[in-house]
């Protein structure tokens, strides 16, 4: 008599299997999160960077490129050069003459470990002001 279907198999059967559809887009909506969030947290990490102001010189252009230099930053504050000590304004007062008659290709500097980042970083400086643009770090490969 009422139009109930309970007293009979004839009506809709319980799905057991699980719609992943939302899983995924909610998934996919967390994932898009992280990656606009992520690069946000790790650009400000607290650090103060060395700045390279006593180390300006003007720039020198070069031809052609053919040999390269080693320059070494040793931890008593000297400068290597073609297995000589400087310091480090006799270097940069000097470097012209020291470097005359040379084209190198690449500038590698081998610095101690114990050296200070704002040291190396006035040395790379005043490389590149010199018209050396191409300059590698070496380091002990472990």
């Amino acid at each position: 008599m009422g139009g109930g279907d309970s007293s009979g198999g004839k009506g809709k059967k319980l799905v057991s299997e699980i719609n992943i559809t939302p899983l995924v887009d909610t998934l996919l909506v967390l994932l898009i999160i992280f990656m606009v969030t992520a690069p946000a947290m790790t650009r400000t990490i607290g650090i103060d960077l060395p700045s390279a102001d006593g180390a300006r010189a003007e720039k020198m252009e070069l031809d052609e490129e053919k040999e390269f230099l080693v320059v070494g930053i040793s931890v008593d504050d000297q400068i290597v050069f073609e297995e000589k000590n400087y310091s480090q304004s006799d270097f940069m007062n000097q470097f012209s003459t020291l470097v005359a008659g040379m084209e190198p290709e690449k500038v590698f500097i081998q610095a101690d470990k114990n050296v200070a980042y704002d040291r190396l970083v006035q040395v790379m400086v005043f490389l590149q002001n010199q018209g050396h643009e191409k300059i590698g770090l070496v380091f002990e490969d472990q």
